[in-house]
């Protein structure tokens, strides 16, 4: 029970933690800038000679770019829309797995779909095989189903990394944020290892501000934006059990959180009825009441009724260094709907592979 409490938080926390430095297969991490080969459907394999230092985080933003397919498949960014709002209709939660799918990419070694791999050259365990991910983690099959439709028109141009980058921003402009042209170029990886997504890289449900705000530091964010992307919490719901200890047992005092007043503790309790009940067979809560729209009601939840699921959310409004961030974004209305976006960006940059690095997987479950 304790190991699914663990598995799920990981799943749904939006937090940054420097991959240790180990020797990585070419191609597996930062990126060696290539001016050349953008927006074609050249797949070389061709990876950096050198194994990249995996403690530095490399924000690769200027190498990506607004219209990258514009001359290979200039119509990748309407066919990504298209296919999205189509999963959308049956499938409302659709952008929340993918925010949390491009998490586990992204802060594992870098934005290069290698979360995505259902196999690695080297034989060894892939990412979704690691207990923090395992079949908790949704998503994979929206983004295969969006990548078969561009492959459909432009076959083996438009990459993995790039299909769900772009889905992601598809899918907050229709969850009612501002719409952005996305920006492209990323690569894929040809590797993918567990025994990363496992090395201290995903959050613990126990941990600290403290810590937090350490590795958020230390990933190249600012406190700001670790509170705006853990706002990622506005969409998509949370299974009982990663709570149940807030409301019936916390710190093992067999009483509530006392920082949870009496009407949020009932109406968790009336949802979460039964402690025993394992965690497969638990309902799940909506972080807030609009669970499909991108909106500051996580924020405004906070502050006007002290409410949150997870304790790690909880910290936000028990601490004097996010405590102003978390009443700013409730207070000012479109503020963090202005913010998200641009962290997003941010964030969907780390350690990306451009120019001649990685490939351009043609499924994405595979190398080429």
């Amino acid at each position: 029970m304790k190991m699914a409490r663990i598995i799920f938080v990981t799943l749904l926390f939006f937090n940054f933690v420097i991959v240790p430095s180990i020797a990585f297969p070419a191609g597996y991490g930062l990126d060696l800038p290539n001016p050349g080969n953008q927006g074609n459907n050249n797949n070389n394999n061709d990876q950096p000679k050198e194994t990249p230092n995996n403690d530095v985080v490399s924000n690769n933003i200027a190498n990506l770019k607004q219209g990258f397919y514009s001359g290979s498949c200039p119509n990748a960014e309407k066919i990504v829309a298209d296919a999205l709002a189509e999963i959308l209709k049956t499938n409302p939660y659709a952008v929340a797995n993918l925010l949390r799918l491009q998490f586990h990419d992204c802060f594992v070694v870098g934005c290069d779909a290698s979360i995505l791999l259902d196999y690695s050259p080297t034989g060894e365990q892939v990412e979704k095989s690691s207990f923090f991910n395992g079949q908790l983690l949704k998503g994979a099959d929206i983004v295969d189903d969006i990548k078969a439709k561009l492959e459909e028109q432009c076959p083996g141009v438009v990459s993995c990394s790039d299909t769900l980058a772009f889905a992601i921003n598809e899918g907050m402009a229709l969850a009612g944020l501002p719409r952005r042209v996305p920006l492209g170029g990323r690569r894929d990886s040809v590797y993918s290892l567990a025994s990363v997504v496992e090395a201290n890289n995903l959050p613990m449900p126990s941990w600290p501000i403290e810590r937090m705000v350490e590795l958020f530091t230390r990933k190249g964010f600012t406190i700001e934006e670790m509170v705006i992307l853990i706002g990622a919490h506005s969409v998509g719901s949370v299974h009982c059990d990663i709570f149940m200890e807030r409301i019936y047992n916390f710190a093992n005092t067999r009483k509530p959180d006392p920082t949870l007043p009496g009407p949020v503790i009932t109406e968790f309790q009336q949802v979460c009825a039964n402690a025993g009940t394992p965690q497969f067979r638990n309902p799940p809560v909506n972080f807030d009441e609009t669970p499909a729209v991108l909106d500051n009601l996580f924020f405004k939840n906070m502050v006007f009724r002290n409410k949150t699921t997870m304790l790690t959310d909880s910290h936000l409004i028990n601490d004097p260094r996010t405590i102003p961030i978390v009443q700013q974004m409730a207070n000012q209305d479109g503020l963090w709907q202005q913010r998200f976006p641009e962290v997003m960006d941010k964030m969907s940059a780390m350690n990306v592979l451009t120019g001649n690095n990685g490939e351009v997987r043609k499924t994405c479950r595979s190398t080429n």
